[in-house]
């Protein structure tokens, strides 16, 4: 089964209507908010390098029932290791938050072997494990407080998209296969345009509608230093995104906070899942973005380890990795480097 692959790559081919809906009309308060996020971020940045260390700011103050929160999630669990608690807070406060997961993890074979007791599944087992993995976000978001409809699952591959950024840019052969589940492209009715199959391009398209759809004033995504190549390549794919929606919407610029879930044997240790503050890992790059952090509330901090014990698929094989971040802050990175892809791109692909 293989549909025409002459696809209209622009945004142009499906800018919805959003044109018509003024968006000279946002309130004044969110604008005011997000100034105040930019100087938040400049503080920070001007903090480090004046005294030398990474003590992270606060983001609390910058955060308001105007928020539009957009999380992008490399794979199910992410969202709410790295922002469970920030998702709780901005729901709380009025605003709206959409969760966006790139793949479904179905590419974890220790996963899918503790799982299902198989020594080789094969490919529909790879495919079962994704689905499940799915409910359990969903479920996990919802203890969360999110709604099902905020929730969106692009299921692009689970361990290829660097793949997908670095030799399958463009919709041509060789075309790239999941090694796990033998696809080609997500299921029809998980895509967001027609004809979408596993390449950079189509990534990039679906990326690109969701932010013309949800214009979020606030972007959490991997940071692109993380060492797991499906969460720096998201980073890249996002940053790609969010170039053309800013060259369509220039008054509509999302501030970005970046997130880590994977830098060497960090967060592991003392403390974990005991409410200890998580505090930035040893060794992480000495130059760049600040550290802001979110304090969470009793209230939130149990509720995000009620979150993650929902990904019982994932308990089984790493549980104390997980409730190592049921700590009772969470970090974010200030996005310094937005659109500079230079050393942590190398770094992502595999060429430093």
């Amino acid at each position: 089964m293989e549909p025409s692959r002459t696809k209209h790559l622009h945004a142009e081919s499906y800018r919805i209507d959003s044109e018509a809906k003024s968006t000279d009309e946002r309130p004044v308060v969110e604008s005011s908010a997000k100034i105040l996020l930019s100087v938040i971020i400049c503080i920070a940045f001007v903090t480090r390098y004046a005294y030398g260390i990474d003590t992270p700011q606060h983001l609390e103050p910058f955060l308001t029932k105007n928020t539009r929160l957009m999380v992008v999630s490399p794979h199910p669990d992410d969202e709410t290791l790295a922002a469970g608690g920030l998702i709780q807070r901005v729901l709380r406060l009025g605003g709206s938050v959409e969760v966006v997961f790139m793949t479904s993890g179905d590419g974890f074979p220790e996963g899918v072997e503790k799982e299902t007791q198989i020594s080789r599944p094969n490919a529909q087992d790879y495919r079962n494990y994704g689905k499940l993995r799915k409910r359990e976000a969903r479920q996990a978001l919802r203890v969360l407080g999110m709604n099902k409809q905020d929730v969106v699952f692009l299921n692009f591959p689970d361990g290829g998209l660097r793949n997908l950024l670095q030799k399958h840019w463009f919709d041509r052969n060789p075309f790239f296969r999941s090694p796990f589940t033998l696809e080609d492209r997500p299921q029809a009715t998980d895509s967001l345009l027609p004809d979408v199959e596993f390449n950079g391009e189509d990534v990039k398209r679906e990326i690109e509608k969701l932010l013309l759809e949800f214009h979020p004033s606030l972007i959490a995504v991997a940071d692109a230093r993380d060492r797991h190549p499906d969460h720096c390549s998201t980073y890249f794919f996002v940053n790609k995104s969010l170039k053309a929606y800013r060259k369509n919407y220039p008054t509509l610029d999302p501030k970005i906070l970046t997130f880590l879930v994977h830098f060497r044997q960090w967060p592991m240790g003392s403390g974990a899942g005991t409410g200890a503050l998580l505090n930035p890992p040893d060794g992480f790059s000495e130059e760049g973005p600040a550290w802001i952090s979110l304090a969470l509330s009793d209230e939130e901090s149990a509720n995000k380890r009620k979150s993650l014990m929902e990904y019982q698929s994932q308990m089984l094989v790493m549980g104390r990795y997980l409730m190592s971040f049921a700590r009772a802050n969470e970090l974010f990175l200030t996005d310094q480097q937005e659109g500079k892809e230079g050393p942590a791109k190398m770094q992502c692909l595999g060429s430093k």
